[in-house]
């Protein structure tokens, strides 16, 4: 049987207006996730008007046993969660001036002067809608190219864009993470520094998210729970390890961090008093940016696709507010950020698996089916 280990809370369920039955139920569906072996590892952590009254964690934390029990402060790689934070440095150099929305990508990268290229704006990488070559596998083909080998040769930028574009500018949502590298290389230039170097100093500093990074301290990497053997393996390189795509899967966070993050945008774009982003660029990020394009979406057509800047909707059915955005990781880890409820929802499972609405689905409907 997994045996959890409790987390630090703010407040009882009881006070955060949520039904403390169903934090049980939460614990026993991702018990028996991993009893059966699907799942290595869980954590999760919800909030409620800026206040934590759930914070559990069981499961190995390590890829093999034996291993010692992953603990609810476990840092892990968030994969592509780090888009929201790319995202919002690109929203803290339009707000400086540094940027702007409609700016093509070709004034600050060269490579884009093209015919093709030329046309792809800021906004096109915000919301996946740049016609850049779409993630592998997501439209379904049996053999994926994959296009991450490269991220870290010289010129990577012109291999990404060899070849034809997917899709015309702003007509198609393909997500995009290797958009997301361009758009973390846009940030780069603007900053006049690497992607996670602007983050950490300008995003992770300010909002006390002091377990959250993009090269691992050394004194850290035992922290960092596991999912295979190949990224302990990765992890041995650190610290000072570019690790692959920085604008779009890079990071390292934990769940308090991740709801540290959230609880900013839920508050305007402060924290604690420090002012990240201004409240109308929160509700420009976390509003839909799109009318009428068609999205694949991995199998699934979407007439009207809903996709904020960095953002998304990924939230379907009945369950969650409409308001809802979030972002989910690869590995899996998810984060649902519910206005209307002022709830946060931030998970972790340590598993290489796809895909799959039983680890990724029905958790999240069963942590919002306990708001009062």
């Amino acid at each position: 049987m997994a045996q959890w280990m409790e987390g630090k809370i703010d407040v009882s369920a009881e006070k955060a207006g949520y039904d403390e039955k169903r934090i049980a139920v939460l614990a026993d569906y991702y018990g028996n996730l991993i009893d059966a072996g699907k799942i290595r590892a869980a954590g999760f952590l919800m909030a409620r008007n800026g206040g934590v009254f759930c914070h559990r964690a069981a499961g190995a934390h390590e890829y093999s046993d034996p291993s010692p029990a992953v603990k609810p402060d476990a840092i892990k790689r968030m994969a592509s969660i780090t888009k929201v934070f790319t995202a919002a440095a690109a929203m803290k150099l339009v707000e400086d001036g540094k940027l702007w929305l409609e700016q093509p990508v070709k004034t600050l990268i060269k490579e884009f002067d093209t015919p093709l290229h030329g046309n792809i704006t800021l906004w096109h990488l915000l919301t996946h809608t740049s016609g850049l070559p779409a993630d592998g596998g997501y439209f379904l083909e049996p053999y994926p190219i994959d296009h991450y080998e490269f991220i870290n040769k010289k010129d990577w930028i012109k291999r990404l864009l060899a070849g034809p574009m997917q899709a015309k500018p702003g007509s198609q949502w393909n997500y995009s993470t290797l958009g997301y590298s361009i758009l973390g290389e846009v940030v780069a230039r603007a900053a006049g520094m690497s992607v996670g170097d602007y983050i950490e100093q300008e995003i992770f500093k300010p909002l006390g998210m002091t377990r959250s990074f993009f090269t691992p301290p050394a004194e850290l990497i035992g922290e960092i729970t596991t999912t295979e053997k190949w990224e302990k393996d990765d992890l041995s390189g650190a610290p000072g390890k570019r690790y692959y795509s920085l604008g779009g899967f890079g990071a390292f966070s934990t769940l308090s961090d991740l709801m540290r993050f959230a609880q900013c945008f839920l508050n305007g774009g402060t924290l604690d008093g420090n002012r990240i982003l201004g409240r109308k660029t929160v509700e420009t990020m976390t509003r839909n940016q799109l009318d009428g394009v068609p999205s694949f979406h991995w199998g699934k057509n979407c007439v009207n696709f809903r996709q904020g800047l960095g953002w998304a909707f990924y939230c379907d059915g009945p369950t969650v507010s409409p308001e809802c955005f979030n972002h989910e990781g690869w590995g899996w880890c998810s984060l649902f950020v519910d206005p209307a409820e002022k709830f946060i929802f931030a998970a972790f499972t340590n598993t290489h698996e796809d895909w799959n609405p039983a680890v990724m689905v029905n958790p999240r409907t069963i942590a919002f089916s306990g708001i009062l």
